[in-house]
């Protein structure tokens, strides 16, 4: 571990020294895009996008009907979220007991191991293609698809990682990383209530975040997947992509989070303590000053139901359930708003 702990610094430290030329001018086109559109910019925008959705009949009913449903689920989650602030009120736990997390044999030394081995492999992939583009002689490759086929090929890696601490390292079953699949249309119920509720918060977290941008004119830079969906063409490559957002990603951040590292610190600092540290790093690793809060609630929520459930499943479902959401309103936003 030390060794590969080594060379992660000497990788970090050459790339901090000897960035690529083309990556540095792709960084400053970025700059120059990042900045707030004028009331005139605005204005021809929403004008250009009320004569498409006008044209375009079945866009203009997808936008109609999404817009609807959002509205109600924002206010059911409201009606939710008010019924549980009334049964904190009154005392009682915001949502019954049905298990708890494992007692897990693994400790704080083995997160970092997991942690060191997942970067290891990471930064090796990427030795790997940088010498095998060298040899094809390969100047200009296709930044998209190498992106999408890393985060996939990492997602699977982190997910075998995981898999082999726990199950061949530790012997544990897979109910030891959460995988309890009892009592599912339950634990769908669950998922999807406690999405609703959450809809409320984040909401007044966005528009908190927005007007503070506002206020001091910051426009933060995309986080990459969105980039990377953004920049996408060609039907494979989207699907690749949505199923790795959507499904892949989400249930190995799931089992890596709550499934492997929560039970450890719930042990030492406790549930609370657990749910928010957890959460926090959760929320640090998407590195986007907009998305951290937003994230940060979706985390505690995530730990919350794993802590309530004993189960991983209810966490899984609502991170799928989120970024498929975001993700469809991506793909809207995408064929409304960017000129083609």
């Amino acid at each position: 571990y030390l060794l590969m702990l080594s060379f992660i610094i000497a990788t970090e430290i050459f790339l901090v020294t000897s960035p690529l030329p083309d990556k540095k001018e792709n960084l400053a086109e970025k700059k120059k895009s990042h900045r707030m559109l004028t009331p005139q910019e605005v204005l021809a925008q929403e004008e250009r996008i009320k004569e498409l959705l006008t044209r375009n009949s079945l866009l203009g009913f997808t936008v109609t009907a999404s817009t609807f449903l959002s509205a109600v689920a924002l206010l059911a989650g409201l009606v939710l979220g008010i019924k549980c602030i009334a049964r904190k009120l009154n005392g009682r736990d915001i949502m019954a007991a049905y298990g708890s997390p494992p007692d897990v044999r693994w400790q704080f030394i083995d997160i970092l191991r997991v942690i060191v081995t997942f970067y290891f492999f990471a930064y090796t992939l990427q030795w790997i293609e940088i010498n095998v583009l060298d040899l094809m002689k390969v100047k200009n490759p296709n930044e998209v698809i190498f992106n999408v086929l890393n985060a996939t090929l990492m997602d699977i890696i982190g997910l075998a990682i995981v898999a082999y601490f726990a199950v061949n390292k530790f012997k544990s079953s897979p109910a030891g990383l959460g995988l309890i699949f009892k009592n599912i249309k339950r634990n769908m119920r669950i998922a999807i209530g406690g999405y609703l509720v959450l809809i409320p918060v984040l909401a007044v977290i966005m528009i908190i975040v927005f007007i503070g941008l506002r206020i001091f004119n910051y426009e933060p830079p995309e986080t990459k997947a969105l980039e990377i969906l953004y920049e996408a063409k060609g039907t494979k490559l989207l699907l690749i992509l949505t199923a790795l957002v959507t499904v892949i990603g989400p249930i190995a951040e799931e089992l890596f989070f709550r499934g492997f590292a929560y039970p450890v610190f719930r042990k030492k600092i406790g549930v609370t303590n657990a749910i928010l540290l957890v959460s926090f790093v959760f929320a640090m690793l998407h590195m986007n000053i907009v998305s951290f809060f937003p994230i940060l609630a979706l985390g505690i929520l995530l730990a919350y139901l794993y802590e309530k459930t004993g189960s991983i499943v209810p966490s899984m479902a609502v991170h799928i359930i989120h970024n498929s959401a975001v993700i469809f309103f991506v793909f809207l936003y995408k064929l409304i708003a960017i000129p083609k």
